[in-house]
């Protein structure tokens, strides 16, 4: 669908075909910009006005940031689309600003789709984008996955993340913005030498006479993603065949298996693990995951690593993967006869009366407390650091009871039966 004619009612039909939309409310992140103004129109005119909901976010980093929210929210409410803007409030900022805002604009834009209960948001980004994307992964030696681009569908939480404009050009939504008159701003930080987008758009023209091409950038990306699929595919088998997951949510490895593998593979059941036991934006550097891979297979060396709030010990003939006691942060208040998420990945019901609880890690306890507490804990989770990462109700900081739990892998295991069975 790459080109420059502007996209149809039809064209946008076709490319939400995939996302199964239908009966769904969708929410828009909205800039104000050609792009996100042409998905907002286009979105409009297939689902309709009901059905959507546009998000403009304020990041208030420069003074005209205010007014300028408010125009493109005056514009979207003239195409019948209702629109709030979402404020970014934050002290002053004096580095990683474009990597602060970036976290900052997708835990607002979450947030009110949690709020107004949509479980799916749309991006704007487009074919052009990809292609710098690709570009930017390259220098910065990327492998397979990073210059795959970016996905057409993510899941951040429970909200998908939908991309569905990946396959159509910059060009093709400048022209449909102006071919049904929808009005749209231009940010003039987009051509910024400040960020790298900017210095790479300036040099675009330099780069194709090498070969660096929009095309050939975008054909790079779908090997890199076949490449990147087939590792998965690989990686997941092997994780069935040498892995499995156990009632205290670590996972264990097969040492030998482990010793057989070929790299790639290797590095990708590590990523694959500490991202299921502790889910992260972006998965570990590669680097970290080679020095991981290095002191597993070095059998002069004892005891056990960390990466990603994770650690990974050597036991006789397995490694056993699990979350960092000093790592696990998460506190979430309980109420009576309630079930809740902890941590992303437990399932915490709690069936008694007490009030003014909240789940947290049971952390290092003596054997007096808790066997009082629960009598068979010790017996079924044997090891004391895996077990400190377990959920706890607590009352301040007095440790009240354990609650009913479960594991959630991530279906990373298919054949793994649910703990509470166990």
């Amino acid at each position: 669908m790459n080109g420059s004619a502007p996209l149809t009612p039809e064209n946008f039909v076709q490319l939400f075909a995939p996302f199964d939309l239908g009966g769904t409310r969708v929410a828009l992140a909205v800039s104000g910009g050609p792009d996100s103004m042409a998905m907002a129109w286009g979105t409009k005119e297939a689902l309709g006005p009901d059905k959507i909901r546009a998000f403009i976010v304020d990041h208030g980093l420069r003074t005209e940031s205010g007014e300028e929210a408010a125009e493109v929210q005056k514009n979207l409410t003239a195409l019948g689309i209702k629109a709030d803007i979402l404020r970014w409030k934050h002290e002053k900022i004096d580095s990683r600003l474009h990597v602060l805002a970036r976290e900052a604009r997708y835990a607002l834009l979450l947030d009110a789709c949690q709020k107004e209960k949509i479980n799916s948001l749309m991006l704007a980004h487009h074919s052009d984008d990809q292609a710098e994307t690709i570009l930017m992964r390259l220098a910065k030696g990327s492998g397979p996955a990073g210059l795959a681009g970016m996905k057409d569908e993510t899941l951040r939480g429970s909200i998908r993340i939908l991309r569905p404009f990946l396959e159509a050009s910059k060009a093709q939504l400048v022209a449909t913005c102006k071919a049904h008159s929808v009005p749209f701003v231009l940010d003039p930080s987009n051509e910024s030498d400040h960020y790298a987008r900017g210095r790479l758009r300036r040099v675009e023209e330099s780069l194709a006479q090498e070969g660096f091409t929009k095309e050939r950038l975008l054909d790079l990306g779908h090997r890199a993603r076949e490449a990147a699929e087939a590792i998965t595919y690989y990686a997941k088998a092997f994780l069935q065949e040498s892995a499995k997951p156990t009632y205290d949510g670590a996972i264990e490895l097969d040492r030998e298996a482990l010793q057989k593998c070929p790299q790639a593979t290797a590095l990708k059941v590590f990523s694959l693990i500490l991202q299921t036991l502790h889910k992260k934006d972006f998965p570990p550097k590669r680097a970290a995951l080679l020095h991981l891979l290095s002191f597993l297979l070095d059998e002069d060396k004892r005891g056990a690593s960390t990466l990603q709030g994770c650690l990974v010990q050597k036991r006789k003939d397995h490694l056993l993967f699990f979350r960092e006691p000093s790592a696990v942060v998460d506190i979430k208040p309980i109420t009576p006869n309630q079930s809740l998420i902890w941590e992303g990945r437990w399932h915490v019901h709690y069936d008694g009366d007490e009030k003014n609880l909240n789940v947290r890690a049971l952390g290092f306890q003596t054997r007096v407390l808790l066997d009082q507490i629960a009598p068979d804990l010790r017996k079924k989770v044997p090891w004391g650091r895996v077990r400190a990462g377990l959920p706890a109700l607590w009352r301040g900081e007095k440790l009240v009871a354990i609650p009913s739990f479960f594991c959630d892998f991530g279906g990373l295991f298919k054949s793994a039966s649910d703990p509470r069975q166990n």
